[in-house]
């Protein structure tokens, strides 16, 4: 192997590791963040169908019921929160 070619492979290795150490704690947090959100949905799993079907409906209504003209509801522009 001629040293080019070994040179370029330690600077492959290199980046590869400052990536790995560099994103290590983003993919922590993208870890735990994932477990949490398992365990925030955890209780849908246990929802039957008919349950499901119940769900959608209430927040079908919930939905229009905003979106009706005359509601509650503040307007705000196209993409604001």
């Amino acid at each position: 192997m001629s040293a080019g070619t070994w040179s370029r492979l330690c600077d492959r290795a290199k980046e590869a590791w400052n990536r790995h150490v560099r994103y290590r704690e983003l993919h922590r947090q993208l870890d735990h963040m994932r477990a949490d959100l398992r365990a925030r949905t955890a209780w849908m799993d246990e929802l039957t169908e008919e349950d499901l079907a119940e769900l959608l409906r209430g927040l079908t209504e919930c939905i229009d019921a905003v979106r009706a003209p005359g509601s509650d509801a503040p307007d705000h522009p196209e993409g604001a929160p």
